[in-house]
């Protein structure tokens, strides 16, 4: 398995020091076994290029995970940036597609693509970027969305520098993209009883599969459910846990550790909540299933990735079992 976490959760407006938080956090991230990390995209976020470049300039190995979108660069200026920097650190980069989901930000920029096309405008995309990042010569493609003719911009990078190519969602129209164009497809953690059924078409597909949670865990549950009290709205996740039980959604165990919702001030997707030992023991369903890639939207510093180290290590499931320096 391989473990990424979001970036942005180390940083805050408010902080003098960005740079050398990317840094320190980056650095951290990679001394722990993570293999890289997600670089969110909004309007209202540092661009993602330039955070990855920061993160390629303090780390060995670690990937930037960065969030791209159609409406946002033209595919060639993508393949442009990603030769650049794949040609200054000697380093590849990933990348994480996105049809393009804030309303707002799509009436901003006057993105007027139906929902329904948007996955197929990222496959175009994904297609146009791939070829221009394989090989120097003219690209003449004509698309619905994009047409060029003999387009050439001197992207090729090696094979083995290729960017790793990832897309989030849930729908079908996201599966059926993902089959089509990416590496590794993303979702929102399911319970692991219901894992197969969430990815569909991609199970046991040439896709790779990942999940996106949060985890809170301490050396015991009654610890660990009192820290999940303050930080996220309890009370409405288990009123929302309770209509799946009724439904017959949850085996007993995912009962007492897997909150299906999660809408508090920090963490993004499912939660689980429990001690070391028995988080452990849940999440090593996930990697016994196929799940090969793991984003956790809960590290925000380092006494966090102390406590996800914990579970991990317990786990089995670590590249590394490096302690948190």
């Amino acid at each position: 398995m391989k473990f990424y976490a979001d970036l942005p959760m180390w940083l805050h407006h408010d902080e003098k020091n960005q740079l050398q938080i990317i840094h320190e956090a980056a650095h951290l991230l990679e001394a722990n076994g993570f293999t890289g990390s997600l670089l969110f995209y909004q309007h209202t976020t540092l661009d993602p290029w330039i955070v990855a470049a920061g993160t390629l300039q303090a780390t060995n190995d670690h990937l930037p995970i960065i969030a791209l979108q159609p409406n946002t660069v033209p595919p060639f200026t993508a393949a442009k940036m990603i030769h650049s920097l794949v040609h200054l650190y000697g380093r590849k980069v990933a990348l994480n597609m996105i049809p393009g989901q804030s309303i707002s930000e799509l009436r901003q920029v006057n993105d007027t693509v139906p929902g329904e096309e948007r996955f197929d405008r990222l496959v175009e995309y994904i297609d146009i970027l791939r070829a221009l990042l394989r090989s120097n010569d003219p690209l003449t493609y004509k698309g619905k969305y994009f047409t060029y003719n003999d387009l050439q911009i001197f992207a090729q990078v090696d094979q083995a520098l290729q960017p790793l190519i990832f897309m989030p969602g849930a729908s079908t129209l996201f599966q059926k993209a993902a089959h089509q164009a990416v590496d590794v497809a993303i979702q929102l953690a399911s319970p692991v009883s219901q894992l197969v059924k969430s990815f569909d078409i991609l199970y046991d597909s040439h896709v790779e599969l990942c999940c996106r949670l949060g985890m809170i865990a301490r050396p015991t549950s009654e610890e660990a459910l009192e820290i999940a009290k303050e930080e996220v709205p309890m009370r409405f996740m288990q009123i929302v846990k309770k209509q799946g039980r009724l439904a017959g959604y949850y085996t007993e165990e995912e009962e007492r550790l897997y909150f299906p919702v999660e809408q508090g001030k920090a963490f993004r997707g499912p939660l689980l909540v429990g001690s070391y030992d028995e988080v452990a023991s849940y999440f090593r369903g996930y990697k016994e299933l196929g799940i090969k890639h793991v984003i956790f939207s809960c590290i925000r510093s380092a006494e966090d990735l102390h406590h996800v180290k914990q579970v991990l290590d317990r786990a089995g499931v670590s590249d590394t079992a490096q302690p948190v320096r």
